[in-house]
């Protein structure tokens, strides 16, 4: 069972999302699932059994959202489409997949990364509860190909089991939460559907090259090679940040700017300038919010202007803004507005 830390009832909006199926049909369920989440074919273990499932459903920017809820123990065969990957966490319950001969027992420790055309055997016990991320391939591949700032020729294949017990794993997690989070919520700034999406466009971006960067898969031992970038293209790559902060960038667009790949940009950031490119653009972007708050029209206000520069954690950012110019947000602002 998933601990409360992990998703649990503190977070209520996790549970928010819209009811979009409820059924007792085993092939209505599947048939939903098949475009939602992952198409498979199952079977009750006991035919008499009752089957009921409750599917909540939403979708960011590039990815759909589904919370499985289900009763009724069952063998399930699953293979994704060759256009698409898929992220499955659990809720509650441990369910043991069979992928590629290797076993990957989704519970509270470890999640599954399905890889297209991977075929995938389970038999669940009879109340489960998961969740399901699927992107799309051509967007985990081409964030692969940005990172290592070249094409790839075979398909990229996770390693399938994602343990939680690591730092990457963790993080992965509490970026998965606050994409929920966010996309039960509204908008932050004067145009809620708008706030919306830069908040998941955002939080994609990072699911995205975390699972790249911290799962295992066939391009691992490429994108983990590291060289010392030339000044020049440490520069190149801070210019292309200034010049574009306002976009919801990835570490992949960076690097093609910079023309090297994420190690090798990493490593020579930190070893150049003391801290990541993630970091700088993270401090540049609360530099043009303070610029915002110094010179503020009738409209501005501190979260107008933190969202529009994809600040989403305001309690974060106000602490990072106060380390950064000494004040809060709401002191900048209400200073200028008396000047």
């Amino acid at each position: 069972m998933v601990s409360d830390g992990a998703w649990g009832k503190s977070h209520p909006y996790f549970f928010s999302h819209p009811l979009v199926l409820q059924t007792t049909d085993v092939d209505e369920a599947a048939s939903f699932l098949a475009t939602s989440a992952v198409p498979y074919r199952s079977e009750l273990l006991a035919p008499a059994s009752t089957f009921s499932t409750q599917i909540f459903g939403t979708h960011g920017p590039r990815m759909r959202l589904s919370r499985v809820k289900t009763t009724g123990a069952m063998r399930v065969e699953a293979r994704l489409p060759n256009d698409s990957y898929a992220i499955v966490l659990p809720v509650s319950g441990e369910l043991e997949h069979s992928v590629a001969g290797e076993r990957v027992r989704v519970g509270s420790e470890c999640g599954l990364v399905q890889s297209p055309l991977q075929a995938v055997e389970v038999q669940t016990p009879e109340r489960f509860e998961l969740l399901f991320l699927k992107f799309s391939r051509e967007i985990i591949v081409q964030e692969l190909e940005k990172l290592l700032t070249r094409r790839i020729n075979a398909p990229l294949v996770f390693s399938p089991g994602f343990n939680f017990r690591t730092q990457a794993g963790q993080r992965f997690r509490q970026l998965v939460l606050s994409l929920c989070l966010h996309l039960a919520q509204d908008g932050t700034n004067d145009d809620p559907e708008r706030g919306k999406r830069l908040a998941a466009r955002v939080l994609e971006n990072e699911v995205v090259t975390l699972l790249l960067e911290a799962q295992r898969h066939n391009y691992t031992r490429l994108l983990i090679r590291k060289h010392d970038a030339a000044p020049w293209q440490v520069r190149a790559a801070e210019e292309y940040m200034r010049t574009n902060a306002q976009l919801t960038l990835s570490l992949g667009d960076i690097c093609v700017a910079a023309g090297v790949g994420s190690r090798t940009l990493q490593h020579s950031f930190q070893r150049k300038r003391g801290y990541s490119p993630m970091q700088f653009l993270r401090r540049l972007r609360l530099e043009r919010v303070h610029t915002d708050l110094t010179q503020p029209d009738a409209a501005t206000t501190v979260t107008k202007a933190a969202s529009c520069w994809g600040f989403l954690h305001f309690g974060r950012f106000a602490e990072e803004y106060q380390m950064r110019f000494g004040e809060k947000p709401s002191e900048t602002l209400q200073r200028a507005r008396r000047r």
